[in-house]
């Protein structure tokens, strides 16, 4: 079962988060999938979500005893994470996630890589401070001066890149040598450009919005 919508899609996980930052991504006209335990929150908010997609493991049966048996999809497989199943079976024109950041590192780990291996879907993760997500092919930000813009390789990758204190011009980075954290913008506008699609862009929650909004316009891997 695919669950396919033109618009945005919010994706919630199990991992801890404020009440304020749900209510900042939280939009009634946007679908909401729960990947496993982000279920349990959502009751919490009074909310069904489409599909509850996982190996169900950390679900609450009694946070979906009103849900009907058919959106609620088991899949035994631990080869993937919640959230890589949930991408598995959604399709979107740009997928928000939350409840992925800030709480197991080795949770947090396994998101990141999901990035990756979703190359051609369009995902930006929401953590309390920070907001992450995989560089597209071609990517512009308007700017101000001093903006946090911090880079990470998670493989090989050389990056073209303008409006940035340090320049990535002619560095191949990678996370066992050269890595491009807490760089930061200098004047109103920053465009990267990857070599390949494996560097993540980490930037202030406060950029949410923006962000957002340059994703979406941006060419797709």
């Amino acid at each position: 079962m695919l669950y396919s919508t033109p618009n945005k899609l919010l994706v919630v996980g199990g991992a801890d988060f404020s009440e304020g930052l749900f209510q900042e991504v939280y939009d009634r006209k946007i679908p909401v999938i729960a990947a496993d335990g982000g279920a349990n929150i959502l009751a919490e908010y009074n909310i069904s979500p489409e599909l509850i997609i996982g190996d169900l493991d950390s679900l609450s049966k009694q946070n979906i005893q009103n849900i009907d048996t058919k959106n609620i999809i088991k899949i035994a497989d631990q080869n993937t994470t919640d959230l890589e199943k949930v991408l598995i079976n959604t399709e979107a024109s740009l997928t928000i996630g939350i409840g992925f950041l800030g709480s197991r590192i080795d949770h947090e780990l396994a998101s990141l890589s999901a990035l990756v291996k979703f190359l051609h879907k369009k995902i930006i993760l929401v953590g309390e401070k920070d907001i992450i997500l995989l560089v597209p092919p071609s990517f512009s930000l308007s700017s101000f001066n001093g903006m946090r813009v911090s880079l990470y390789p998670l493989d090989s990758v050389k990056v073209q890149s303008e409006g940035l204190k340090w320049s990535t011009e002619g560095l191949t980075m990678k996370p066992t040598d050269q890595i491009g954290t807490s760089n930061h913008a200098t004047g109103k506008i920053i465009h990267l450009a990857p070599s390949a699609p494996k560097l993540l862009l980490i930037l202030s929650r406060k950029l949410l919005n923006k962000a957002v909004s340059h994703l979406a316009r941006s060419p797709s891997w």
